[in-house]
């Protein structure tokens, strides 16, 4: 078995290598730290060099739609379905949904990012609007693509509306995997703090179910009981019992907020703007009250949405009348969002981290360790109170 790539640490993990493969001789396997790489098996390749013609990371050059707007950046709007019970039930504004909708009415499928029976992320294709709500919400976990580009291209092929959302590294690959444009295709990416290992919320999930010595029964990245400001991560079990906690306190979401969790190839991320590939992107609009005619006193959700391509443009012109949208600068929406345009940077403490979770450290251990809500809320209190230059001498003498 050899890898595709020379540095490893750089690929996104989105198969359109092992999809393309006339062969099917690679196949996306789980590294160490939990996320898939592709592996080739060297006694069935021929060495046509499909594989490295579509990938993503050797092709970065990309499509920088950008002139849309002023100064060269594409518009930006700040943005909120009218529907209540759509807005309430996504993670921000329920532009996806609206979208979604408009695809599936029209005999389209819609790929995106779904839970499958074990609560593992996985992208699938769905063609119903009864099963939209499955792709709804944020997951916080790389998905597996597992064959969506070829169920995509085959749709494309016969003709029929395709939806394809995901990270950017994943709509990237679907790109470079079909290698044409396609006039039925829409592709929304989201912008991505980075994506955290399925090996780890694994961990997580089993440590849960023991805690609370039940099955899961659902599972929301972006509970909005208390607010879309003050999102939860909520747990329900099959026992009845449930779990909810801001993300502040949550295990998971202190590990992600701290950037310990993400792929390698996330802290240098090659597909941000300006070299999203996608038509669409979507985000929360994180500041959105700084805007005027802009009210989210009533805290259930506002989404940054970017147009990059005319075909983007022309979309969000067809929704129009079921949403509110507010035109503004990209400057300013990405001043609420620096992920739209940086990557955060590592952490020294996630080589640290990983090395403990390789050598087999007990999830209970790691959490203690490096996901601590106490200390987490110690950190706060402690900006609140003493303001950024104490947070800074602790940071020097913590060193994390």
């Amino acid at each position: 078995m050899r890898n595709i790539l020379e540095n490893m640490d750089s690929c996104v993990g989105c198969s359109a290598c092992a999809q393309r493969c006339p062969r099917q001789c690679i196949s996306m396997v789980p590294d160490d730290e939990g996320f898939l790489i592709p592996l080739i098996d060297e006694k069935r390749c021929n060495d046509c060099g499909l594989c490295k013609k579509v990938c993503p990371v050797l092709n970065t050059d990309g499509n920088n739609p950008g002139d849309a707007g002023q100064a060269g950046y594409p518009k930006a709007w700040a943005a909120w379905s009218t529907d209540d019970g759509i807005r309430l039930n996504s993670s921000s504004g329920g532009l996806f949904s609206m979208f979604a909708e408009s695809c599936l009415l029209r005999g389209g499928t819609v790929f995106g990012a779904a839970f499958d029976k074990d609560f593992m992320v996985r992208h699938t294709g769905i063609s119903k609007l009864s099963d939209l709500d499955s792709l709804r919400r944020s997951k916080y976990v790389q998905s597996d693509i597992s064959q969506c580009y070829r169920e995509a291209e085959k749709r494309l092929k016969e003709h029929r509306p395709v939806l394809f959302s995901g990270t950017g590294c994943q709509i990237a690959g679907l790109m470079s995997f079909l290698g044409k444009p396609y006039p039925e295709l829409l592709t929304i990416d989201v912008v991505c703090y980075g994506v955290p290992s399925p090996k780890v919320w694994s961990l997580y999930l089993d440590d849960m179910k023991k805690r609370y010595k039940g099955d899961i029964a659902s599972i929301s990245f972006r509970d909005k009981k208390n607010g879309w400001k003050n999102y939860c991560m909520y747990i329900g079990f099959q026992n009845g019992r449930f779990y909810r906690r801001t993300a502040v306190k949550d295990t998971f979401f202190i590990g992600f907020g701290k950037n310990l969790l993400s792929r390698k190839s996330c802290y240098s991320c090659h597909f941000r703007h300006p070299r999203s590939q996608a038509d669409l992107t979507l985000a929360d609009f994180w500041g959105a009250e700084r805007l005027k005619g802009i009210d989210t006193l009533d805290n259930k959700g506002v989404s940054l949405v970017i147009a990059n391509t005319p075909k983007g443009q022309a979309t969000l012109d067809s929704i129009r009348e079921k949403c509110y949208l507010m035109e503004t600068s990209f400057r300013e929406a990405a001043l609420g969002n620096p992920r739209v345009t940086e990557s955060a940077p590592m952490p020294r403490s996630r080589a640290l981290f990983f090395d403990d979770l390789i050598r087999g450290m007990r999830f209970s251990s790691l959490r203690r360790k490096y996901m601590n809500p106490f200390v987490q809320t110690l950190k706060l209190s402690a900006k609140r109170i003493a303001g950024p230059r104490f947070i800074e001498r602790l940071k020097k003498l913590k060193r994390v």
